[in-house]
């Protein structure tokens, strides 16, 4: 394997219940590695979410690669220990860029022609947190927080761009109050070489999440599912 179809990247959101359904015999997808590292976690919310996003990201390779998901398998390796976590990889396309994430209850994953991140945050709604604003970004960016009418949900927008952003490789998690990324308003913007493409979804439940893929190319987000994308924010089709 290894030959790349079509130009563009592929990513996937759901609910964590919808990206089990879709993807099938969950445990027949994932490694040994990634089963243990499940069954590890003691929350059967959180097995869930992990288990979904590692077959999540299966499927958008897939897609990409016009293949079964069931036949692919993703690694993950971190540079300063043996533990099997860190930038996930495709063993039968190496060239393939792999990516996915999950929050409470929701799931996301990209695949792409080269590196790629994606993040994925819950909007559970109450205040925004301050200090955690202040960790994560500069003073520009908190001036623009300030001024903004709903400076929780547009902080999230900034979290989730900033986290993609790392996962390509750009930053670390300790310096995201370095990455000076514009506060835009709803439309999703560019850092650098970077193409930043947001979402905000909703569930019928009432139940949100926020969303974002770091690229250098287009990528096409489909949702599963009963969610839709909020009306103030574009999906990318």
């Amino acid at each position: 394997m290894g030959k790349l179809g079509e130009r563009g990247g592929i990513a996937l959101a759901a609910r964590t219940g919808e990206a089990l359904a879709a993807a099938g015999d969950v445990r027949a997808l994932l490694t040994r590695t990634e089963l243990a590292r499940a069954d590890a976690l003691r929350s059967a919310g959180d097995r869930d979410d992990f288990l979904a996003a590692h077959a999540l990201v299966r499927l958008c390779a897939g897609r990409l690669l016009g293949c079964p998901a069931q036949s692919l398998t993703v690694v993950q390796s971190c540079g300063q220990c043996d533990r099997p976590h860190g930038r996930p990889r495709l063993v039968e396309s190496p060239g393939l860029g792999v990516s996915f994430a999950h929050t409470r209850g929701w799931v996301a994953a990209v695949a792409a022609h080269g590196p790629v991140g994606i993040d994925v945050e819950a909007d559970g709604g109450g205040p925004l947190d301050w200090r955690l604003a202040q960790l994560a970004c500069n003073e520009r960016e908190l001036a623009a927080l300030r001024a903004h009418p709903d400076p929780r949900r547009a902080f999230l927008r900034q979290w989730v761009r900033k986290e993609s952003l790392v996962k390509v490789g750009v930053a670390s998690l300790d310096e995201l109050g370095c990455l000076d990324v514009p506060v835009y308003g709803d439309e999703a913007p560019r850092w650098r070489d970077w193409r930043l493409t947001d979402w905000r979804l909703t569930d019928w439940g009432g139940g949100g999440a926020v969303g974002c893929v770091a690229a250098r190319e287009h990528v096409r987000l489909r949702l599963l599912g009963p969610v839709r994308p909020h009306a103030g924010l574009a999906c990318p089709q």
